[in-house]
């Protein structure tokens, strides 16, 4: 699948907001732009193995503004996994690293919604570290 694909073009977008949010660089409408992408019914489980609902993963989110000076965050691998009428599931590999030097990588599995108007929601977010 192409760039145009509506999943990978959310990574894209999703991933840059929490990119400018991590580093400080993003303006006031971020975290509330960032979490409405996320159903109110969201789930997720960190590469730690904690399970976080919809607030929890605002919680984060709000601790973490500006907690990551100079972040990069990079997308590969990006895969369908399962592709139906009203969503998909999604794979891919996410790279993160800082201005401190501090780096790390995910695999990370994701349930997406697809709703009538092409809009993308994210439903269930999986990740564990992993290797480069």
């Amino acid at each position: 699948m192409n760039n145009d694909n509506p999943y990978f073009k959310e990574l894209g977008d999703l991933h840059a907001e929490i990119q400018a949010l991590f580093d400080g660089s993003a303006d006031d409408g971020a975290l509330q732009r960032i979490v409405a992408r996320f159903a109110p019914h969201f789930t997720m489980v960190t590469p730690s193995g904690v399970a976080l609902d919809h607030a929890g993963v605002r919680d984060v989110f709000t601790k973490l503004r500006g907690a990551r000076p100079g972040l990069q965050i990079t997308i590969r691998d990006r895969e369908i996994v399962a592709d139906y009428v009203w969503g998909a599931v999604v794979k891919y590999r996410e790279y993160q690293r800082d201005g401190a030097g501090n780096a790390n990588v995910r695999h990370s599995t994701a349930v997406l919604d697809l709703d009538a108007h092409g809009k993308v929601t994210w439903r269930h977010l999986h990740e564990t570290f992993c290797a480069e």
